[in-house]
């Protein structure tokens, strides 16, 4: 009885395990070769992350001083409901809610893209349509919904359990980072290319600013510990720390990926720009810049690592 009273508790650990994990999803793995690295280019992209951080870490400062106000359970309604009310409260609660359901669903998709590229397509069966170019199987589905109801049913029946798995996922996700970076990023800053910009012929302030207004979205879920203010373990003024520790690490994770993206370029390609722009003819690791630099720099460990952090 007493095991389980005390599970209801959130240690310091199990706090900062569901804002980094929340925070950083499949996008920082996907996203730089497909969205950042075209548009804003590795110095661009880079850039953009640090401001984004900035930005974030001043959010997160406000919700700190929220949870210090308000220690019961809290979240974006309940401070916005007190603080200006029902309307201002509801604005803020549908525009959080539109985030979070892209996000949830693009990252259990994204699943998808890990087992074609460890099995190819042995999930694709019983094809059903196609959009915008992109073929839609109904066994990719099915293994999609399947992991969302896991999921579900997991906050469900055993929430102290979820607790546990989300704190060590996030945990692996954060030591996979450190191993990539630690190994891709000196040949990605061995070269001039980190001080390029992006491929697509745009401004370079406005490449920049293009991915600025996408941190909403990338640092979109570290508002979730406010949730469970009544349960912390530790005095809630900490949480500051523990905000601030999350975003700064997930501020790492999406600039290092970034710059690991162009740490190895395939066979073929002139350069990474010319790479980048022939992604969606590719298939299997080096469709995705991350993993196909992972694989050149560190051989089948670092592809079994990043595969492991992208999964977690």
């Amino acid at each position: 009885m007493v095991s389980k009273a005390l599970d209801r508790y959130l240690s310091p650990a199990d706090v900062w395990g569901m804002a980094y994990g929340v925070m950083v999803g499949w996008g920082a793995f996907v996203m730089p070769g497909t969205t950042f690295l075209p548009v804003a280019g590795p110095a661009g992209t880079v850039i953009a992350m640090v401001v984004s951080t900035v930005i974030i870490l001043i959010i997160g400062n406000n919700f700190a001083f929220l949870m210090n106000h308000n220690p019961g359970t809290g979240g974006i309604y309940s401070y916005a409901k007190e603080a200006f009310g029902r309307d201002h409260a509801f604005l803020s609660a549908w525009f959080l809610c539109l985030s979070y359901l892209t996000v949830v669903f693009l990252n259990a998709s994204a699943l998808l893209i890990i087992v074609r590229i460890v099995f190819g397509n042995a999930l694709q069966k019983g094809y059903r349509y196609t959009v915008a170019g992109n073929v839609i199987y109904a066994g990719e589905v099915g293994v999609t919904i399947l992991a969302l109801v896991l999921i579900a049913a997991l906050y469900v029946i055993t929430k102290p359990t979820l607790q546990y798995l989300q704190t060590t996922l996030a945990a692996l996700l954060w030591a996979g980072t450190l191993i990539i970076s630690v190994f891709c990023l000196p040949r990605a800053f061995s070269g001039s290319v980190m001080s390029s910009f992006g491929t697509m012929g745009i401004n370079n302030a406005y490449g920049i600013f293009s991915i600025i207004i996408l941190a909403p979205w990338a640092f979109v879920g570290f508002e979730v510990i406010t949730f469970d203010t009544a349960h912390f373990k530790f005095p809630v003024r900490r949480s500051k720390r523990i905000i601030f520790t999350s975003v700064l690490a997930a501020g790492f994770s999406y600039a290092a990926m970034a710059a690991v993206s162009v740490a190895s370029v395939p066979d073929g390609f002139v350069s990474w720009g010319d790479y980048l722009d022939h992604l969606g003819s590719l298939s299997g690791v080096i469709s995705v810049p991350t993993f196909n630099s992972a694989r050149s720099v560190m051989g089948t460990p670092g592809l079994v690592i990043i595969g492991i952090t992208a999964l977690a």
